[in-house]
C-alpha cells in the first residue's frame, strides 16, 4: 500500500500512525462498554482534514464537548 501511495495509484486518503498498544482478548470491548474511552462516529472530514492540529479540538466537538469547560483538575464526587 505504501509503494501505491507514492506512486499515486493508492488510496485517495490516508493516515499512517505509528505506535504499539496491546489488550488481551476483550479487554478492550469491556473497557469501552464501561465508558473508559471516548467514541465517536467515524468521519472522512475528521480523519483526512488537511488541519491536523486541529484535530482533536474538531473531534471532541463533534460529540459535543467544549474543552474550554474541561478542568485539568481531577477529582472524586
Amino acid at each position: 500500500i505504501l509503494r501505491a501511495i507514492s506512486n499515486g495509484r493508492g488510496p485517495r486518503h490516508a493516515l499512517m500512525a505509528l505506535g504499539y498498544a496491546g489488550w488481551p482478548a476483550g479487554q478492550l470491548k469491556t473497557e469501552i462498554a464501561e465508558n473508559g474511552w471516548l467514541t465517536c462516529p467515524a468521519s472522512s472530514d475528521l480523519l483526512f482534514d488537511a488541519d491536523i492540529d486541529r484535530a482533536y479540538d474538531r473531534i471532541m466537538a463533534s460529540i459535543g464537548i467544549n474543552l474550554a469547560h474541561l478542568s485539568h483538575v481531577a477529582g472524586h464526587a
